[in-house]
């Protein structure tokens, strides 16, 4: 599918938008939230959010078509919750929470639990450095098979 300059325009502006958002706020935007902001007709802030989608910029959740996912940002409550600042974001998996301080550019704790037995983690990234803590982070699905499910990776 050809992108146009117009949709590409839009793209970048709605990308931003849905980026500023989450990152000021913790929460993804609602389609009508950035409709608003945009001074865009809900009908164009959709098909903007399929075409990123398309790129795998997000993820869309099936039912209703909102966002579900801005990597590394969760828009639901994950096992995989960052606390940057005053603000609590998730992340998708462990390797997403660890992008958020760094998107961030903050200093942050990641609450986790091991996925094999539950125990919990508290991991800190200070300076832009994970903190030496003890434990290992395993991705059973190897980083080039990641899109055929992202929901499930």
């Amino acid at each position: 599918m050809a992108v146009n300059n117009a949709d590409r325009g839009l793209d970048d502006q709605v990308r931003a938008q849905v980026y500023e958002d989450v990152m000021r706020s913790g929460s993804l935007p609602s389609i009508l939230e950035i409709s608003a902001r945009q001074a865009r007709a809900v009908e164009e802030v959709r098909a903007s959010l399929q075409r990123l989608t398309a790129g795998h910029i997000l993820v869309l959740q099936k039912e209703t078509g909102e966002i579900l996912m801005a990597n590394p940002f969760s828009a639901v409550p994950t096992a995989f919750r960052v606390l940057a600042g005053q603000q609590v974001y998730f992340g998708n998996c462990i390797w997403d929470a660890m992008g958020i301080p760094a998107m961030l550019k903050q200093d942050a704790v990641i609450q986790a639990s091991c996925s094999c037995c539950g125990t919990a983690m508290s991991l800190k990234v200070t300076g832009n450095s994970l903190e030496p803590a003890p434990g290992l982070a395993h991705f059973a699905v190897p980083a080039a098979h990641w899109w055929d499910n992202i929901v499930f990776t």
